[in-house]
């Protein structure tokens, strides 16, 4: 069997006919999107299953300004820019020989394209890299089974210059940021890592009700040079045929991000961050088409990359990150399934958070950035009459945390105010929610089918709030908004 699929957004070609012919722009490429996929498979016998996956996409955005920034000022130049695009080619081979014995392999191969330009600041870089991971299984008895493998890694930078400040990193203060410091470094194919690692998992039965799932992994990890062992454990209880208790608790370890560990903007003797997971709930099945599920969960995170206290405070000499930052996230989440039945389809989902952390050299803790409080989700889909549906969708989340400006003091040097910062992430975006309603209609014939469908989103035309803007002095502000209400007709025809 082979599929493929192509697709371009035309968002470029409806602003630019809207646009206005006497722009302050020399040259413009609108936002402009493609992408595509590509699948085939072929089974030559029935142990074996062979597939090839291929997709990518490209994003690019560009504008050059007739007038160029003042000399003197932080950004100079007349040219912003964004081009993104990656594609992967994914082979796959799945041998299962017998009931007792199945191996996959996956080999993959990719490339990322990055070129952003803001004025006189640009990041530039080609990521070419290949993935191996081998995964088999096999069962002794129906009570006993194990599935181990391996998971190899190799990227290489290609053709990499960066010429920006340090990047901003989650909770730093902005009133000691800057922008002004700007660092230069060029990689020519020789930023290459690769992570290798090992794992098995047993998956055991020693009473009818009792499903036992103990794990180890190994990883090495070679922009760190650092080995990590990372045991793991699961494990269900169905108390009744409704009623099924489980938990689990495990080792995870992350490395650090390749701008961390880099000489220029980073701290190369960084290590790998770790976290103690776990969790423990309960499955409720009171009718055979709904499930609710209960789940609470802790999670404790430490050698967390922080910024140093002295480059906190303006250093520029001291190293810029550590691994002395702790964490911490818990809370409860609530999930109600309702599976295809009378035509209807549905789910909640309501996850009640708080995410802390303890930088370098702090005493208290504070929030994650993306901290969120209430997260609430609920969809339901109702199959009518002639081949009609409807469905609906409502979210609710509380507002990500935020900086407060509590003042400006007056620039003479650049003629601009300069915000004075409050206490970081000590008050809160308002919280984002939105009702979107969708409705299909088929027509089936002989050889074809068709399909035409409403979608409006945001309902309500609710004026989501995303981000503080402020005027000249910093003395008013404001909240930008996201889209209001907004149709979406489309039709699908299938041959």
């Amino acid at each position: 069997t082979v599929a493929l699929a192509a697709r371009r957004s035309w968002i470029d070609y409806v602003i630019k006919a809207a646009l206005p012919s006497d722009l302050p722009v020399k040259s413009l490429q609108l936002p402009r999107y493609y992408d595509y996929q590509l699948l085939a498979s072929y089974r030559p016998a029935p142990a074996h299953d062979l597939r090839l996956f291929v997709f990518g996409s490209d994003d690019a955005f560009h504008v050059v300004l007739r007038n160029t920034g003042k000399a003197g000022t932080i950004l100079t130049g007349n040219q912003i820019s964004d081009a993104t695009s990656f594609w992967r080619a994914l082979g796959t081979y799945k041998y299962i020989p017998n009931d007792r014995f199945e191996n996959t392999i996956r080999l993959s191969q990719g490339g990322d394209h990055l070129d952003i330009r803001f004025f006189n600041w640009n990041i530039t870089y080609d990521l070419m890299f290949t993935h191996f991971r081998d995964t088999a299984r096999y069962e002794w008895w129906k009570g006993l089974a194990l599935t181990g493998g391996l998971d190899i890694q190799y990227g290489r930078i290609t053709n990499g210059d960066f010429n920006v400040p340090n990047p901003p990193v989650e909770g730093q203060s902005l009133a000691n940021y800057d922008y002004s410091a700007v660092r230069h470094q060029k990689i020519d194919g020789k930023g290459y890592f690769w992570p290798a690692g090992a794992f098995a998992e047993l998956e055991w039965r020693p009473i009818k009700n009792l499903l036992l799932l103990p794990g180890l992994r190994f990883d090495y990890w070679h922009q760190v040079s650092q080995p990590t062992l990372a045991p793991r454990f699961t494990a269900r209880y169905e108390l009744t045929p409704q009623v099924t208790f489980k938990g689990g608790v495990g080792l995870f370890y992350q490395q650090p991000q390749f701008h961390q560990t880099d000489p220029v903007f980073g701290t190369p003797s960084l290590k790998c961050e770790r976290a103690l997971h776990t969790s423990a709930g309960a499955e409720w099945k009171p009718r055979k088409y709904l499930v609710l599920d209960a789940t609470g969960f802790y999670k404790n995170l430490d050698n967390m990359i922080s910024v140093t206290p002295a480059s906190a405070n303006g250093d520029s000499t001291a190293s810029r990150f550590d691994n002395n930052g702790k964490g911490r996230v818990y809370g409860l989440e609530l999930v109600g399934k309702h599976e295809l039945s009378s035509k209807f389809v549905g789910w909640l989902a309501y996850t009640l958070m708080r995410s802390e952390r303890r930088d370098s050299g702090a005493t208290d803790y504070r929030l994650f950035q993306y901290d969120q409080t209430h997260i609430l989700t609920v969809f339901g889909s109702y199959t009518l009459p002639r081949n009609w549906q409807a469905g609906s969708r409502f979210r609710y989340v509380t507002g990500n945390p935020a900086t407060p400006v509590t003042g400006a003091v007056y620039n003479a040097s650049n003629d601009v105010y300069n915000p004075v910062y409050g206490t970081t992430y000590s008050t809160r975006v308002p919280a984002f929610y939105q009702l979107d309603i969708r409705v299909d209609k088929r027509w089936i014939y002989n050889t074809w089918m068709l399909t035409a469908y409403l979608d409006l989103q945001n309902v309500t035309n609710r004026a989501n709030p995303e981000s503080p803007e402020y005027n000249y002095n910093f003395s008013k502000q404001r909240w930008s908004q996201g889209l209001p209400i907004y149709p979406i007709l489309g039709v699908k025809g299938e041959f």
